[in-house]
């Protein structure tokens, strides 16, 4: 949580242009990727400590909600990706880092090119799989039975 206020903070004092808005979304990038691997530990753990629970959860995640997080799962992932690459290339030579605003509009146009048609494919795969098992049981949340 701490993290999360320091971003909150820091995006608010610091006034930049792309290197401002690259620092804000790569440490929101990497949070909500840290959110999912908290998650997704945990609910590994039930298979083992609690089946039910497991069960339970991977039904809840078959919903539409969590597809549409799992695109913006992939998006934060892609950029946390490349922007780290960006930044590790300016740390490793310091000289370049007049060429910043170049930089970093190079990872968003990387990002978009490779995250549009990605997002693209998971989102109809996510409308075929609603087709498929009929939008009532699509957009129907599970029920805990244990």
């Amino acid at each position: 949580m701490s993290s999360l206020m320091l971003t909150i903070r820091e995006g608010m004092r610091y006034r930049g242009r792309g290197g401002h808005w690259s620092w804000i979304f790569h440490r929101l990038a990497g949070l909500g990727v840290l959110a999912f691997l908290v998650i997704h530990t945990w609910e590994t753990a039930m298979a083992n400590y609690n089946p039910t629970i497991y069960e339970f959860a991977i039904a809840i995640f078959k919903h539409p909600a969590f597809g549409v997080g799992e695109i913006g799962l992939m998006a934060a992932l892609l950029f946390h990706a490349f922007n780290g690459i960006r930044i590790t290339i300016l740390d490793f030579k310091p000289e370049l880092w007049k060429y910043q605003k170049q930089s970093v509009t190079i990872v968003w146009t990387l990002f978009v090119v490779v995250f549009v048609p990605l997002g693209i494919y998971m989102f109809i795969s996510m409308v075929n799989h609603c087709s498929e098992v009929g939008a009532a049981a699509c957009w129907a949340f599970p029920t805990y039975g244990g």
